[in-house]
């Protein structure tokens, strides 16, 4: 669920925000009112840093790669289907039936505005969680798949150098684990991002499908809440190859339900029944199960995880070859260490021990983040508060407490991405367009 930023510290209005919630106590955090749209006339132009070192972050998905990424979030999330299992149901009762994204999306913008995340995400319905996927996570997506592409792209090949004899994708496969992504927006870029990654391109459809992937249900019932496996569409195509683990492993984890929009994401994402925007015909999937997708989504509070659940997070089943690992705080970072600061640092420490050399981390939030540290009450009683920008409390706890332990491949302190409006089309509702996305980043690699 999403988390909370602290609207006196966020200086920056040009992005739009992610109210997701990763803390244990929902209720006592604030956030930042989501605007409706990127406004660039009321602030002078930002000063882009250009590219530099071995990640360049200016690379970018083909455009039909980011509409079928887009068409993703409309075939998923807007449209209820009735209960194929409810025979007593009317022809007119089992017709699907499009979202009321507009009432939806202004009913979770009423909570927010009132700081009420118990309502708007921890206690919300489905249909309000698929509301917000739909209004933020899609436009996130597009933004997040190009740096996933880049910085997928530079581990694979080493020190980034591409050429047409790496454009196979690493045979030992790579796990990612997304901290604060149970919103879907980083489980569709990770998956658009690997599919240009690995070759397969929509020209190369009907070849690389061969039989194709069968169309999916989009309303199963989730099982049960908690950890849960939400994407298992390669098993077939695995036993067929004799392929024992899956080439990309997504493992998300948030501390709201977000079970069952990963599942409705995570289907269809590997499904060819995502119909095109301009004709009835329908796509190929984002990323085919033969590609050896897996995703699976839990739901807990990372800042409360003993130290063998984390263990068992980060690093998964051992596998051997052992894969390449990625982990990612996207706009998650500064919210935890707003909720603690102690623990948050705890957090990355624990992961850095748990590490293998080699391991990406990836942070991405808003530019100018500031978390607040309480120092105690001054002489006459007053509590004593400051402000730290987080990139120093990450630098500080990554370069400094875990001395020689990381080495910083990457960090630019403000970053647009914007979207190409003018060749992209997402008609979900009003009020549901996307944005352009204003930006921090930082990799770090584990030496």
């Amino acid at each position: 669920m999403p988390g909370a930023r602290q609207g006196n510290r966020r200086k920056d209005r040009d992005t739009f925000d992610k109210p997701q919630q990763r803390t244990r106590q929902p209720a006592r955090q604030e956030k930042e009112k989501p605007t409706e749209r990127t406004t660039l006339t009321k602030q002078p132009p930002q000063k882009e840093e250009p590219d530099s070192g071995p990640i360049d972050l200016s690379t970018t998905i083909p455009i039909p790669l980011q509409q079928l990424l887009l068409d993703v979030f409309k075939t998923a999330l807007l449209t209820t289907s009735a209960d194929p299992n409810n025979q007593s149901e009317t022809d007119a009762e089992s017709t699907p039936t499009p979202l009321d994204t507009k009432t939806l999306i202004q009913t979770i913008k009423s909570h927010l505005y009132q700081r009420d995340f118990d309502s708007a995400f921890a206690e919300a319905g489905e249909e309000l969680l698929r509301a917000y996927a739909l209004r933020w996570s899609a436009a996130r997506a597009l933004g997040y798949a190009g740096i996933f592409k880049a910085v997928l792209g530079w581990m694979r090949d080493g020190e980034g150098e591409v050429s047409s004899s790496k454009r196979v994708v690493d045979q030992n496969g790579t796990r990612v684990v997304c901290i604060g992504g149970g919103a879907g927006a980083e489980i569709v870029a990770l998956a658009a991002a690997w599919r240009d990654l690995g070759g397969y391109e929509a020209g190369d459809a009907v070849a690389v499908l061969g039989e194709g992937v069968k169309g999916v249900s989009l309303d199963e019932k989730v099982a049960d809440k908690g950890e849960e496996s939400v994407a298992g569409q390669g098993d077939g195509e695995q036993e067929k190859t004799g392929c024992a683990s899956p080439k990309l492993s997504v493992a998300a984890v948030d501390i709201a339900d977000w079970s069952i929009v990963m599942d409705r994401l995570s289907k269809t994402i590997a499904s060819s029944d995502v119909p095109t925007q301009k004709t009835s015909r329908f796509q190929p999937p984002l990323l085919p199960g033969s590609h050896g997708l897996d995703i699976s989504f839990s739901r807990t509070d990372v800042l409360g995880l003993p130290e063998s659940d984390l263990q068992n997070l980060i690093l998964g089943e051992k596998i051997t070859p052992t894969p390449s690992l990625l982990v990612t705080l996207m706009f998650t970072l500064n919210e935890l260490f707003t909720t603690s600061m102690p623990k948050t640092t705890a957090l990355l420490l624990h992961t850095t021990e748990l590490l293998p050399p080699g391991a990406v981390l990836l942070v991405v939030d808003s530019p100018g983040s500031y978390s607040t540290l309480k120092l105690g009450k001054a002489k006459d009683g007053a509590a004593q508060e400051r402000q730290y920008p987080m990139k120093f409390l990450l630098d500080h706890t990554l370069l400094s407490v875990a001395k020689g332990k990381w080495e910083r491949v990457l960090t630019q302190d403000s970053r647009w991405w914007r979207r190409e409006a003018a060749r992209l089309r997402y008609e979900v509702g009003e009020g549901a367009g996307l944005e352009d996305m204003r930006y921090q980043v930082h990799v770090y690699r584990r030496v």
